[in-house]
């Protein structure tokens, strides 16, 4: 059995409270917890450069991801990694459209950022208030 965490946010954003980013509380996390791959969820962006940095100083899978204020519900959306530079770009219109506290997109706006939602692994964030209704899943 694999196990994964795909919920890890690496950058302080307005929907979190202030936290630094530590390369060694990462690396003795996934260690302790014997993980075998993990995702980089932070809220409403993606920094392709940390990605990138993370996924080489671990020596398991790294997915690059995003939780996304959608419908004001949370969502994860996590791509395979096979085009960072795309996902990146894409991500950085949701951070566009997400700019303060309380902004959210719509699903018609997530189709037209990332196209064919059959690409990504979306999880539906079930712990956050408010939750996210069921007709946006």
């Amino acid at each position: 059995m694999k196990k994964i965490d795909l919920h890890i946010h690496t950058i302080a954003t307005i929907s979190d409270s202030a936290f630094n980013f530590c390369m060694d509380t990462l690396k003795k996390y996934v260690t302790e917890a014997n993980l075998d791959a993990i995702a980089i969820t932070n809220h409403d962006m993606f920094e392709a450069e940390q990605f990138r940095a993370i996924n080489e100083s671990l020596p398991i899978d790294v997915f690059p991801g995003i939780e996304i204020n959608l419908d004001n519900g949370h969502i994860l959306l996590i791509s395979d990694g096979s085009n960072v530079e795309d996902f990146e770009s894409r991500s950085n219109e949701v951070s566009r459209r997400i700019s303060q506290n309380g902004d959210s997109i719509t699903v018609g706006d997530l189709e037209d950022i990332y196209g064919n939602l059959h690409n990504y692994l979306i999880i539906p964030h079930y712990d956050k208030k408010p939750s996210i209704r069921g007709q946006t899943l």
